[in-house]
């Protein structure tokens, strides 16, 4: 600094302008207007340029010593010019009052200069914190920690990158806010949605551009949704109006059917206008479906009552596809044709329809009072009314074993397993099975035997549980034969009882009592305990029960008709054993009935209820004494 104000005094000195004239010399700023452009300082006083002085030193001590030295010499040169100039002391004194003051005047600018500068750089630092603080406050960002022990001037560089790099945070945050609306507003418009709104002139938050992005993200994938519900229900459309063969009616479907997917607005009014126009089409459409379908199986029933040929049927079929209103006329008309035709039929048409209706009511379970009706309705003459009224008895119990499929079919197994085991019990009463054990037949009937007492318990359960369900949602008892399932079953486990009962008492009867062979009446003879020994198997009496001797099994080595003619009564006295075996046999007759258990057999069981015409009678369920109505049709 003093090396710049001693160059440029010298360069001032050393030039020799007359005392009294102005020298207009050439103007160079202060180098506090060179380094800071933006000074305010306009008038200042400007000192004449001079030779850049030579390369100074680099240390500030030497540069010191340098200076003080410059001055010296500047002032000795002075003296030695004022000396050929001839100036008095005072005027000498003068112009170093001068030299001085003008040296110290230019120590103090510089000095102000300095000031100024920091001032400026203080008040700038305070200026940009107080607008990062506010911009962090916009941004809702937390504000960076200051850094210690930096300069000003390093402070300030701090704080102007600070500010700059909220600024552009500031201005890419507005940005991306303005094409995330543009882009919700265009979304929102074709959708006929309210668009995400965020307040004008507000700097938006990270979550509020979340939420918007969020909302376009919303809108896009509900456009989407809405484009397929769109082209679904368009396609549905077409293929509606293609089946019920016309064209649309109203306006809006002739602007769905005829513009493309992008001109139609994908607002919820259209898409919902959409969707009902859709629903009264396909209305229309199952309603035909449903039409055919009933005409059909009505043609049907007709065809195989009138005996038609298949080849017949196929062709109209042909052509009376699908269910356009075209062919629905078809079929109505082939319908009214079979109607007429089986107006000359009515005889036999009335015959199917009455053995049709007794296969179901066998299914069906139905009981006689139901019969009866329906008989008492159709014993007039043959006539239209009777048709009719059979066929509408055949719908109904088809529809009825159709709605109950389960239930029956449960009956069906219950049925099936209690026939079962009346079978496995029936064959344990014939003691020759002990003798025919190949293949394990003896294993696979006691294999049976446990199978039915499983599943028996277990399908009457479930049967009873459906029976009940059942009642609750239609208000009415579940009836098989007249009866409810509970009451049915019941009275079946009941029959089985005192059927067991009826033979046990005969066979207790048997043992006790007296076998007339020969007209003569005698006391059996007595079976040793050893003997009773049998195997315990269900439908059998007892281990403890004494075995009678006719039960037990004929000798091998012998035949079964000469051991079945031995007499088991006592020799009597003074006749030999062989004279007694070889008197004739006596068959017993119906005034002498056999009671033995051996002769009652399953052949014998079953030959009297298929001579009776009322058990082979598929109208008719009269059930033997002993079980309850209809259960023997279904055993047989």
């Amino acid at each position: 600094m003093f090396l710049c104000v001693s160059l440029a005094l010298k360069a001032w000195l050393t030039q020799d302008p007359p005392a009294d004239t102005q020298v207009q010399r050439p103007k160079t700023l202060l180098w506090r207007e060179i380094l800071d452009p933006d000074s305010k300082m306009k008038h200042v006083r400007e000192y004449p340029s001079v030779p850049s002085p030579p390369s100074l030193p680099a240390s500030p001590a030497r540069v010191h010593t340098s200076t003080q030295q410059q001055v010296q010499d500047t002032l000795t040169h002075l003296e030695t010019l004022w000396d050929d100039l001839g100036l008095t002391e005072e005027q000498r004194s003068d112009r170093k009052r001068i030299f001085y003051g003008h040296i110290a005047g230019l120590l103090e600018k510089i000095l102000l200069d300095e000031r100024a500068l920091k001032s400026r750089i203080i008040n700038q630092i305070e200026h940009n914190t107080i607008k990062i603080l506010k911009l962090c406050e916009e941004l809702l960002l937390e504000p960076e920690e200051a850094v210690d022990g930096l300069t000003l001037l390093d402070l300030d560089a701090v704080l102007q990158e600070r500010l700059e790099k909220l600024h552009h945070t500031k201005e890419d945050r507005q940005e991306t806010l303005r094409n995330l609306q543009e882009k919700d507003e265009g979304l929102c418009e074709l959708l006929s949605e309210e668009a995400f709104c965020v307040p004008r002139g507000l700097v938006p938050s990270l979550e509020q551009l979340k939420e918007v992005e969020e909302h376009i993200r919303a809108m896009e994938e509900k456009k989407d949704e809405r484009e397929v519900t769109y082209r679904r229900l368009k396609v549905g459309l077409l293929s509606f109006l293609e089946q019920l063969e016309q064209s649309p009616e109203d306006p809006f479907t002739r602007e769905v059917v005829c513009s493309d997917d992008e001109d139609i607005p994908l607002d919820q009014a259209t898409i919902q206008r959409l969707r009902t126009v859709h629903s009264d089409l396909e209305f229309q459409v199952k309603e035909n479906m449903a039409k055919s379908l009933d005409v059909r199986e009505r043609i049907g029933s007709l065809w195989a009552l009138l005996e038609v040929s298949q080849g017949h049927q196929q062709a109209f079929l042909a052509t009376a596809p699908g269910a356009t209103p075209s062919s629905l006329a078809k079929l109505e008309e082939e319908l009214e044709r079979l109607k007429v035709l089986r107006l000359h039929n009515l005889a036999v048409f009335v015959e199917k329809l009455q053995k049709e209706l007794c296969v179901w009511w066998d299914k069906c379970y139905v009981g006689e009072e139901e019969k009866e009706r329906v008989h008492t309705m159709t014993a007039d003459d043959v006539g239209e009314d009777v048709l009719v009224l059979l066929e509408g008895e055949v719908e109904r119990w088809k529809n009825y074993h159709v709605e109950n499929q389960e239930l029956l079919s449960l009956l069906d197994t219950f049925l099936s397993l209690f026939r079962h085991m009346l079978e496995l019990e029936e064959r344990a009463k014939d003691p020759s099975r002990l003798f025919n054990t190949r293949g394990g037949a003896l294993l696979q009937e006691e294999k049976a035997k446990k199978k039915v007492k499983t599943e028996l318990p277990r399908v009457q359960e479930r049967l009873e549980i459906l029976a009940a369900a059942w009642e609750d949602g239609s208000g009415r008892p579940f009836l098989v034969y007249g009866q409810e399932v509970v009451s049915y079953l019941q009275d079946l486990w009941d029959s089985r009882e005192r059927r067991r009962e009826d033979e046990k008492a005969k066979r207790v009867q048997a043992k006790e009592g007296k076998v007339k062979v020969g007209g003569v009446t005698q006391a059996r003879t007595p079976v040793p305990p050893s003997s009773a020994k049998k195997r315990g198997m269900e439908g059998e009496e007892p281990p403890t029960t004494k075995r009678p001797k006719h039960l037990l099994p004929p000798p091998k080595t012998k035949s079964p008709t000469k051991a079945s003619q031995r007499s088991p009564c006592k020799t009597p006295r003074g006749k030999p054993l062989s004279e007694l075996n070889r008197a004739p046999h006596i068959p017993t007759t119906a005034m002498q009935p056999d009671v033995s258990i051996q002769s009652i057999t399953y052949d014998k069981f079953k030959d009297p209820l298929q001579s009776n015409e009322g058990l082979n009678s598929t109208t008719l369920d009269q059930a033997p004494q002993g079980f309850p109505q209809g259960f023997m049709k279904s055993l047989f």
